[in-house]
């Protein structure tokens, strides 16, 4: 007896261009799949095609145009043993599709076994303006959350701690938030994303696995051994 298959279908006009397009998304294996087809001139045309569970969402373009669509494909690694994710959030205009964001992230959730709400995890808001730093110490943490604290973590590195990857001396990562601590330094944490190259992996394997182009790890870094 064959295995029911879950798929949901979703038609829907993406790209604002006053035609239909198909989002569909499926169980694969252990994973989900996710396809979308965009309706250019009568034709269905694929442009994704992935693992991914998605979210949607309209939102306002930011340079003034029509409302576009965002729609969020969330991929865990590893067959859902690593709490490394991917993340990407893709907009669609005019049979076009952007990736607005590409980066994996800690799942918190269900990996550090204590009271995440106490913890600051992501920034309260993003920076406006993004800023590039210099990294001047090799092996610098990269942490799931903004403080030094121990914690009831796993598949961190070490373990029990809060701490994800390690960055190369001289590596350029870009700040997008930031947090003020209150530890006795009294220093600022920086939401960075790092690229692949910029991460050591030499003591911890890089999180970035799935290979999807240009895609980056989001973390915290103190300020400490930093320079803009």
């Amino acid at each position: 007896m064959s295995k029911e298959i879950e798929t949901e279908i979703t038609v829907f006009d993406l790209d604002n261009d006053s035609d239909l397009d198909v989002i569909i998304n499926s169980q694969c294996s252990e994973s989900k799949c996710l396809e979308v087809y965009l309706n250019i001139g009568g034709k269905y045309k694929s442009v994704i095609s992935e693992f991914g569970s998605i979210s949607i969402k309209l939102t306002n373009s930011e340079k003034g145009e029509t409302s576009k669509l965002v729609l969020n494909s969330v991929t865990n690694h590893c067959c859902g043993e690593s709490p490394f994710g991917s993340n990407r959030d893709f907009i669609f205009i005019k049979d076009k599709v952007i990736t607005k964001n590409n980066y994996v992230s800690y799942n918190h959730e269900f990996y550090n076994d204590e009271d995440n709400y106490r913890l600051t995890l992501t920034p309260y808001k993003l920076l406006t303006k993004e800023y590039e730093i210099k990294i001047t110490v090799d092996s610098y943490n990269v942490r799931f959350s903004a403080d030094l604290n121990q914690h009831n973590s796993t598949f961190t590195c070490p373990e029990k701690t809060n701490i994800i990857a390690k960055l190369k001396k001289g590596a350029t990562v870009k700040v997008i938030g930031e947090f003020k601590g209150n530890d006795s330094e009294e220093r600022t944490w920086l939401y960075v994303e790092a690229t692949n190259e910029a991460i050591n992996d030499n003591d911890c394997s890089s999180p970035i696995s799935y290979k999807f182009d240009k895609q980056k790890l989001r973390g915290w870094i103190s300020d400490k051994y930093v320079e803009k």
